[in-house]
């Protein structure tokens, strides 16, 4: 396809738009933002973690609340998995599946290794640590989703 062909193909999408629609669904999207800021509790659905930057993180219980007000179901696949037992290396590769009615929206990836510096730093026997990996990696999934799903990316972080 030429370059040309490729902008032609790009301003039909923009061109065949309903924009009072669009507007309509932006403000939709600031509306739940709005929402969803006032329904979090700090410290509890998101927060701070040293060393992330100044924006707030998005936590678990806070991606679970917003799941469950959107009414979407998430279903996990693990990608990738790495068990060293020889070298106690541990490492696994989340996707969260969002779905309603049964139609996928959209997906979100995690990752995490025993070899991470909290992990490493913390001493403990990466046998124990596997299954720490694993929780951690679908949790991160879930929040790649999340975000993705409730257009949060502006407010939040992971």
């Amino acid at each position: 396809m030429t370059e040309t062909a490729k902008n032609e193909t790009s301003l039909s999408v923009i061109e065949n738009m309903n924009l009072n629609q669009v507007q309509a669904t932006m403000g939709k999207i600031s509306q739940f933002q709005g929402v969803v800021q006032n329904a979090l509790k700090k410290d509890h659905d998101y927060g701070a973690i040293p060393g992330c930057g100044s924006k707030p993180t998005l936590l678990k219980p806070g991606a679970e609340k917003i799941l469950m007000l959107m009414g979407v179901s998430s279903q996990y696949e693990l990608i990738e998995r790495v068990q060293d037992y020889d070298k106690g290396f541990f490492a696994y590769t989340v996707k969260c599946i969002l779905s309603k009615n049964g139609t996928t929206i959209t997906e979100g990836m995690g990752h995490c290794n025993t070899m991470e510096k909290k992990y490493a730093s913390e001493r403990q026997d990466a046998y124990t640590l596997a299954n720490t990996c694993l929780k951690m990696a679908k949790k991160r999934a879930q929040v790649d989703a999340t975000l993705t799903i409730a257009s949060l990316s502006e407010i939040f972080t992971q």
